[in-house]
């Protein structure tokens, strides 16, 4: 049987801390302003903090504090008039790494998982950056989505579409980051 199942990678440096990065990726009641094809988003179970525990990051070898939430979240992609919802379980591990998987039982997804993860990238020494957001860590920003629709009809609708979009979102968060950081 033929997989109608995309994969999409890509991986950006962001000249903003770890910490900044994870809240706007953290930030889903917020993704309608900025994010590619996202008509609404809401938050709408939101679990406190689950779990902290120290980390040891061995590449620098200091201990971390990594905050776990888990919460579920309703998004609406599309253009209006014509948007689709799903929700998504989002698993938040502070300041490491953002998955969301959709509900199969939402009907538009067979299959949706988003993997953001966020390495520091160590100190920025160009003077041009330092005056754009100020002294800043920059981070790599690793972004995967893999999905397959419910029906056939939304997976060639999305095909026609898709590879633009996926191009699109690393730099979508990228602006968002520069709007609320930079000075």
């Amino acid at each position: 049987m033929l997989s109608l199942r995309k994969r999409y990678k890509d991986s950006l440096v962001f000249p903003f801390s770890r910490e900044q990065v994870f809240d706007v990726v953290a930030d889903i009641d917020n993704y309608r302003a900025f994010v590619p094809m996202c008509t609404d988003s809401r938050v709408l179970v939101g679990s406190e903090r689950t779990k902290k525990a120290d980390s040891i990051n061995p590449a620098t070898l200091r201990a971390e504090i990594i905050e776990r939430r888990c919460i579920q979240a309703e998004l609406a992609v599309g253009y209006p008039p014509f948007s689709e919802r799903y929700t998504s379980v989002v698993e938040l591990d502070r300041p490491w790494r953002v998955v969301a998987t959709a509900d199969p039982a939402g009907g538009l997804f067979k299959h949706m998982r988003t993997v953001w993860e966020f390495v520091e990238q160590g100190r920025e020494s160009s003077a041009a950056a330092t005056a754009a957001v100020g002294p800043a860590d920059n981070v790599l920003v690793s972004f995967s989505v893999e999905f397959e629709f419910a029906s056939p009809v939304h997976a060639q609708a999305a095909s026609l579409v898709f590879d633009s979009v996926a191009k699109r979102n690393l730099t979508a968060y990228l602006g968002r980051c520069r709007q609320l950081y930079a000075k």
